[in-house]
Parts: structure tokens; sequence; C-alpha cells
């Protein structure tokens, strides 16, 4: 608001001091844009600046010294993703000996932010017409910074979260009295009976990896996983090594990355007899701009083993049958963590 203040106060005093250099200058203005609620907008706000400054804004070029030309685009990135930016292009014309006099360009992301540039623009455009402004008025360049996609167009990057998986374990009800129980004695006519239950277990986990962005549309992530617990206890440490296929989207300000992926345990909690040797599921990751070259991103997924876990009856010495017990199991999966950027595309 201050530098609003500021600008507008300048304004003021350079348009009251050569307001009556301004009368009987002729102006044609014409535009194009991407969106025609940008063509609406600007042409409508130049109009009022032209007729604000006593410009004579004429109907038909051949009936104006000067042309006033602007284009609006909507900018993408180097992939020819939406950005969110646009870009306004600005040029003055002498319509007697057609030279371009003056080109500049302005970024913006909404509408309702040139309605504070508007003014500006439009006197930097109109002092270039011969003896409207002294050459004593200096006039002020600006320079827009580019936008920094650095840090979702990284070859090589860094993964590493803080995971938080919730492991599911099934029950099925092979070899159990009728589907839900150990047993002591005969199948068909036990002693004693443990009923059974499916096991839920969210435990703390980390993942880092390396994540190699082969094409401007799919990367390919090798990692380490590891999370604390079996059935029994939080004091065993599971891990595991995956690869994860995905696809790379860039929609406004996010890095959007759906995938598919696969899980190889590395080791097996003493609990199991028998464990799947593969995972497979997938999920999705959501990341915004970081510091430099880097990304935060969240990360959720669902993995699923493939084939039954065989874990020892833990009442063995109670209820002995049956000696193992089968369950299904799955993974959901959620996780906070930031990318490094370590080799730019």
């Amino acid at each position: 608001m201050k530098k609003a203040a500021l600008l507008t106060a300048f304004l003021f005093a350079v348009f009251s001091a050569f307001a009556a250099d301004f009368s009987g200058a002729s102006l044609y203005i014409e535009g194009t844009a991407d969106q025609e609620d940008h063509l609406d907008f600007f042409m409508t706000a130049f109009r009022a600046e032209a007729y604000a400054m006593d410009l004579i804004v004429t109907d038909y070029k051949e009936e104006a010294g000067f042309t006033f030309r602007f284009h609006v685009k909507s900018l993408t990135d180097d992939y020819e993703e939406p950005t969110g930016m646009h870009l306004i292009s600005i040029y003055l014309f002498d319509n007697e000996t057609d030279m371009e006099m003056l080109s500049f360009g302005w970024n913006f992301t909404e509408l309702e932010e040139m309605h504070e540039h508007n003014s500006f623009i439009f006197f930097m455009v109109a002092a270039i017409i011969p003896g409207v402004v002294p050459e004593e008025v200096p006039l002020i360049v600006i320079q827009v910074p580019e936008r920094d996609e650095r840090w979702r167009n990284q070859l090589l990057s860094i993964r590493v979260s803080i995971d938080y998986p919730i492991v599911f374990y099934t029950l099925q009800p092979t070899g159990l009295f009728r589907g839900v129980g150990a047993y002591e004695g005969s199948h068909s006519s036990p002693n004693r009976v443990q009923h059974l239950d499916h096991i839920i277990m969210p435990r703390p986990g980390m993942t880092v990896g390396v994540e190699w962005m082969f094409h401007r549309h799919l990367s390919l992530e090798l990692n380490f996983q590891g999370h604390m617990g079996d059935p029994e206890t939080y004091m065993f440490f599971n891990m595991a090594a995956g690869a994860q296929l995905k696809g790379v989207f860039r929609p406004g300000n996010f890095m959007l990355q759906p995938y598919a992926a696969i899980s190889v345990p590395l080791n097996v909690s003493p609990e199991f007899s028998e464990f799947p040797r593969l995972a497979v599921g997938g999920g999705t990751q959501v990341s915004v701009r970081g510091i430099g070259t880097g990304a935060f991103f969240l990360d959720v997924n669902i993995m699923f083993s493939l084939g039954d876990v065989f874990r020892y009856n833990p009442y063995g010495d109670w209820v002995p049958n049956p000696p193992t017990l089968h369950y299904r199991r799955f993974v959901v999966g959620l996780g906070l963590g930031y990318r490094f950027g370590i080799l730019p595309r």
C-alpha cells in the first residue's frame, strides 16, 4: 500500500506539470490476449488512462498520430505446462513512419494486482511521444525477475522423508477353529479356543532415495525404506528396497507425481515363518517450491504384499493349533519430505 501511494503521488505530480503538453496528441489503442477477460480489462483500463491525460483516442488507426498496442500472453514453463503467470507486452508506434518507438513487458499473476500499475505503464508509453515530456524528466526501466523453475526441473535429486506407514494384517481362516480361533485339542472338538483378530500397526519410519528424471514427464526413484515394529514389539527395524516409476506434471505452482511402486523386504522379523518377497502398489507425491533447487513434498501410497504372511502362533503354549497363522498384508503410507536437486536438466 505504501508503494502504491508513493507511485500515485509521483504520477499525479508529473501529470499535473505536463498535462498541457499532452493536450492535442492523438492515439489509437489496439490489443490482443490469450484470454478474453484480459483483453477487456486492459482495453478499458488503457482507454481510461488516455482520457484522464487529455489524449485524443481515435476509433481508426489512420486518424491517430501514434498507435498503442498490447498483447497479453499466458506463460508456460519449459515443458509447456501453465505456470499461473501472464505477460503483457506493450508497444508504441509512430503511425507516420510506422516505426516502433518503444516496447517492454510486465509480468503479473492476477488482474487485480494491475490496478495499481496500469497508470504507470501507460505513462511510460505516453512519455515517449516526442514533445510530451521534457528531456529532463527521467524514465524508469523496470526489470521483472524470471520465474525460478529449477526446483521441478532436476535431472538427479535426493529424497528424504519422515513416514508413518500403517500396516494392516487381515486374518485368514486357514486352519483356524471356525475361521477365527486358535485351539488346543481336536479341530472338531477343541479343549480350548483363543479368538484371533486382524492386526493394525501404525509405526514411524523413514525413506531415503535417489530420483532420476529421464524424461520431462517421467522419473525413476530407487530408495531405501525403514520402519519400526512387528506384530509383537516396536523393537524390530524393518528394512526394504524400493523403486517408483513416476509421472511428472507441473500444474500451477505445484509438481504432481503419481507413481507405480515395488518393494522388496531386506529382513524379516522372527515373528514370521514365511514372508512375501515382493510388494506392489502406487501412490502420489505433491511437491511445492523449497529453497533453491529443493522442494517440499507430501507422499500418500498403498502397497500390497504378494502372498500370505505366515506368523508363528504366539499362543502356542496355550492353544498350539494351528502352528502358523495366515494373514494378508497391505500398508497405507503417509510421508512428509524434502527433495534436494543436485543436477539440473
